[in-house]
């Protein structure tokens, strides 16, 4: 009992004590039923009050909600006075309430103070819930793929990258494959289960890979499905100014109008002759409107000085410069070149492009430099001027690779060089939070303010775009198109099991509080108000029944 309860009673038996000495004093005591009823009240109001500062908890509710998941065991241990409930995802659970959401269970359960979730953890839908105390003891990783990351929009024949985490499958693999079911990449998984592959877009829009995982014995184990977009390139201009036609150029020409690029060439063919497609402008207005401009060494010098410094004012102002080295430098070029931070001389050497699968044929660099460790989607040697960069790219025989078979990896590798030199676009792409599945909140930015999204069934939802952001819900699975500016598509599909349930682990965790603990919240207690309006008509009465002569023995 609390000191408040202590002196409440203290009082009734005061109050108690004068009846009697009342009783035994009095010309005229009361009769037995009364002297019983006054003492019973002294009592009652006593308590009442009592009640009232105090309130008694709330019958019927626990001061920790016990919230069980997916995953949760059949046999959940309860503390007294616990209250049990249910989600949709959680297993049946015989004699356990089920309710359709967290908030629901608080409504029912209006006296929980604390939370404890048992399960794999709370789903999407829940994890906004705050404010109160939340315990929550995780249970062990679940076999399987429990994290992918997916690549980011790419241009078409581009290369990218797909990597994730394998739980609990010593000995594994994991094999990327392209929409038509073609082995693209494989790998062993690593000691912690991590992976990386590389595949390569195909033609602009969205396709389904597939990652297929399969245990030590080579058992299939579970497949993902990799949501890959090659997004619509903007059209960037391109000038290529060369002194000399040559299979490298055909090849790069040939690459350049397949990948959409606005190409336009002058190739000299001596004698005054050009065999391109029309004679070259390299005045400011012409070179404002170009994205790149690809010069070998023959052209640069054919340019002259007034023509090098229009192209580096150009550069200056954001237009992006290649210069490819086709053979001997001349002194003039190589010191016009080292003034721009370029090193260059007449050696050449061999390289082999790393990259996953085999190693690809060999070809030529001039000049003499270094570059065994390039990669195979690298653009060789560039370097900030004002808000452009200028480049050099000194491999001679780059065409090889087509005619050695490896035409995505020649597409890949221009694919690179385009986007790190070509002039930036002012526009950015939107940005979706990773891992859109049904009914989860999706946050898009880098929207303008009229954006939508298109549904897999035709239907259109408007996007209320706060600060460039918006918040979506996917009600259906399958492809969605993001409308604004330009129309991107994006996937909402189920997360596997084992990835559902880290993603609920995760976002639960992250609701604990360090320090919190839900077994050491209080009890709720119910409203004083009832008890207030008991205590007064138990005081009112009382008043009121010392004061009659109902049960007074009137002397005679």
């Amino acid at each position: 009992m609390t000191a408040l309860g202590m002196c409440l009673a203290l009082a009734a038996l005061i109050g108690i004590a004068r009846l009697l000495w009342w009783q035994r004093t009095s010309p005229a005591p009361a009769k037995p039923w009364r002297l019983a009823l006054l003492a019973a009240l002294q009592i009652v109001t006593a308590g009442l009050l009592w009640l009232t500062l105090e309130p008694p908890p709330i019958s019927g509710h626990a001061g920790t909600l016990v919230v069980a998941t997916a995953g949760a065991p059949r046999l959940a241990m309860l503390a007294a006075g616990d209250a049990l409930v249910a989600l949709p995802e959680a297993p049946a659970l015989p004699g356990v309430a089920r309710v359709p959401d967290l908030a629901t269970a608080l409504r029912r359960h209006p006296g929980a103070r604390a939370l404890r979730i048992i399960g794999t953890g709370l789903p999407p839908r829940d994890q906004t819930i705050t404010g109160l105390p939340l315990a929550f003891d995780p249970p062990p990783l679940p076999r399987g793929l429990v994290s992918l990351t997916a690549p980011a929009p790419v241009a078409p024949g581009a290369a990218f990258r797909v990597g994730g985490n394998v739980h609990n499958v010593p000995g594994g693999r994991v094999t990327l494959l392209d929409p038509a079911g073609r082995n693209l990449a494989s790998a062993p998984l690593g000691p912690l289960g991590e992976f990386t592959l590389a595949g390569t877009a195909g033609a602009a829009g969205p396709a389904e890979f597939t990652l297929r995982i399969t245990d030590a014995a080579r058992r299939p184990m579970e497949t993902a499905m990799v949501p890959v977009v090659a997004a619509e390139p903007v059209l960037l201009r391109a000038l290529v100014i060369a002194g000399t036609a040559g299979p490298d150029l055909k090849f790069l020409r040939r690459w350049a109008t397949d990948a959409g690029l606005g190409v336009t060439a002058s190739i000299a063919a001596g004698n005054g002759l050009d065999i391109g497609d029309a004679t070259p402008r390299l005045d400011a207005a012409s070179l404002a409107k170009l994205d790149l401009l690809i010069l070998d060494e023959r052209s640069w010098a054919a340019i002259g000085a007034g023509g090098h410094a229009q192209v580096l004012n150009a550069v200056r102002g954001g237009l992006g410069v290649l210069l490819r080295v086709t053979g001997p430098l001349p002194d003039a070029t190589r010191r016009e070149w080292a003034a721009l931070g370029f090193a260059a001389d007449d050696s050449t050497s061999p390289l082999r492009l790393l990259g996953e699968g085999p190693v690809l044929t060999q070809v030529t660099t001039r000049p003499g430099r270094d570059l065994a460790a390039l990669p195979a989607a690298a653009a060789g040697h560039w370097r900030n001027l004002g808000r452009g960069r200028i480049a050099l790219w000194p491999v001679t025989d780059l065409y090889t690779l087509v005619l050695a078979g490896e035409g995505p990896r020649h597409g890949a590798i221009w694919s690179a060089i385009v986007a790190t030199i070509a002039r930036p676009q002012a526009a950015s792409p939107p940005r979706l939070s990773p891992d859109a599945a049904p009914g989860a909140r999706l946050t898009i930015c880098n929207l303008p303010a009229t954006a939508s999204v298109r549904h897999p069934d035709g239907a259109i939802t408007t996007l209320i775009v706060d600060a460039g952001c918006a918040a979506f819900w996917p009600r259906l699975p399958g492809w969605h198109e993001l409308r604004g500016t330009a129309a991107t598509p994006f996937l909402v599909a189920p997360p596997s099991p084992a990835r559902a349930a880290v993603q609920a682990r995760t976002a639960t965790l992250a609701l604990v509080q360090p320090g919190s603990s839900a077994t050491a919240a209080p009890p709720a207690r119910g409203p004083s108000w009832p008890w207030f309006i008991a205590w007064l008509i138990a005081s009112a009465l009382l008043w009121w029944f010392e004061r009659s002569r109902y049960g007074r023995a009137i002397p005679g």
